[in-house]
């Protein structure tokens, strides 16, 4: 069964900071994890201590000013750890860096070289679902590694204006969406790795697209006889079948009371349904492709899902399966 062995999460102090170092130092303390944690000091609050030293010299010290801001950065998280997961304290490694954001987080990721990356998304403004430009799905899109984008489903949503902190949830059902793509076999075995050491329920849901339905309807022999209350009963129950051995290929057939969930219309839809229907706290997918023809199979539809879950969603590496 695949696992993970290091753990990195990042932080920024925000209100967000105790819910991702929860879900990351949850995982790390049931698998026996290695820690890193990564906060970047941002340039708007670098950039007015770098002008001050050119225009005005009555400063000289603005490396150390610069060092200060580190070291206070460092003493704000480990006192965190100490007050909120002190069987921690003394036990990560504490990484900091200046500059943007998003770009610092994937250099440090290069650096750290984790098997996980956990980062929290804070959540949807109504212009968000024009642009696709925040620290968290910029990372999403380009990390290179398996990425858990932890998100407060109380929270998670539109123009919310309530008063609750996001807090980690208890993963006590872990659904993995597969489409028998080559990483289903990985998906599979992740998700059943987090279901073991967690404890929690594996759901396995497969959504027959209504893109896939159309063409089989189109070039289905002999023409005009294609009959979708005929064949979806069938086809769900041969992919069933299929699931079940690609259960047993990744090595989980031994969890007890796997669920496996099958339904046909729009992937996203369905996938964000059977999230709300299973009462999943935890979406693991396969990666985002990077390839042209990955890309337009494979991307538009997790990218979609990362946008509008309100429960932390688990992105694979790509690289998985070289």
């Amino acid at each position: 069964m695949n696992r993970f062995n290091h753990i990195m999460a990042c932080i920024d102090l925000s209100d967000y900071s105790p819910m991702t170092l929860g879900y990351a130092l949850g995982l790390a303390g049931r698998a026996d994890l290695k820690v890193t944690i990564c906060s970047i000091v941002p340039l708007r609050e670098v950039n007015p201590v770098y002008m001050a030293g050119m225009m005005y010299p009555c400063r000289e010290d603005t490396k150390e000013y610069l060092e200060e801001l580190k070291e206070a950065r460092i003493t704000q998280i480990k006192e965190l750890i100490r007050t909120r997961y002190p069987e921690f304290d003394g036990k990560t490694d504490i990484r900091i860096k200046m500059g943007y954001p998003a770009e610092e987080i994937l250099t440090m990721i290069e650096e750290v070289d984790p098997d996980l990356v956990v980062m929290a998304n804070k959540g949807r403004s109504n212009l968000s679902s024009f642009m696709f430009g925040s620290a968290a799905e910029f990372v999403f899109r380009h990390c290179r590694k398996a990425l858990f984008s932890v998100r407060d489903k109380h929270i998670f949503k539109r123009m919310y204006s309530g008063n609750e902190l996001p807090a980690p949830g208890e993963l006590r059902n872990i659904m993995a969406a597969v489409d028998f793509s080559p990483w289903t076999e990985h998906i599979l075995a992740r998700a059943g790795w987090i279901a073991k050491i967690t404890g929690a329920k594996l759901h396995v849901v497969h959504c027959i697209g209504t893109k896939e339905l159309a063409w089989i309807k189109s070039h289905y022999i002999p023409e005009n006889t294609f009959s979708e209350e005929e064949f979806l009963p069938k086809a769900k129950q041969q992919r069933k079948n299929q699931l079940e051995d690609h259960i047993k290929a990744a090595g989980i057939e031994d969890l007890a009371g796997i669920d496996i969930t099958i339904d046909s219309g729009d992937p996203c839809e369905q996938i964000l349904s059977a999230a709300k229907n299973l009462r999943a706290d935890a979406l693991v997918l396969g990666p985002l492709g990077h390839s042209r023809s990955v890309k337009f199979v494979l991307g538009s539809t997790i990218e979609k899902i990362f946008r509008h879950s309100p429960v932390p969603v688990l992105r694979l590496s790509p690289d998985i399966c070289i």
